[in-house]
């Protein structure tokens, strides 16, 4: 395995984990999915007051590098947490729900002027930012 796919490999796990330990501190209970080729989701959740499921997927970086994001069906239940997860330095969570992803990597498309079925979607490190630590959108 080359050295960036290596880091690419231990970046999606330390943010899964990362993630997992978030959400359990909050009251969460977390179980992992078969890692990051599941695909749906890498988490799946249950929210300490609703007691519903909901799905996780995590999208790893240790560099601020754009979001590269798969669309999936839709699912009321989905969400994205983008997590940075940099060598010695804090981790940052950027939580969104599958509708607001979809909605960024159309826009992005749009800008980009690549046509719908542009085989690499996803959108740019800053425009995460306004969903920085916004736990509370994790609602069934």
């Amino acid at each position: 395995m080359s050295d960036s796919k290596a880091r690419g490999h231990q970046t999606q796990w330390a943010a899964q984990f990362a993630v997992a330990s978030e959400l359990c501190k909050r009251g969460y209970e977390v179980a992992f999915t078969s890692g990051h080729t599941t695909p749906i989701a890498d988490l799946m959740v249950v929210s300490p007051i609703e007691k519903a499921m909901l799905l996780i997927d995590v999208k790893g970086l240790y560099r601020p590098n754009p979001w590269l994001i798969k669309r999936k069906p839709p699912r009321d239940n989905l969400f994205y947490v983008l997590t940075f997860v940099p060598v010695g330095q804090p981790n940052e969570y950027f939580v969104r729900d599958q509708g607001q992803v979809h909605a960024l990597i159309e826009s992005e498309l749009g800008r980009l002027k690549r046509p719908d079925d542009y085989p690499v979607t996803g959108f740019s490190y800053k425009l995460a930012e306004p969903y920085r630590d916004a736990w509370t959108r994790l609602r069934a």
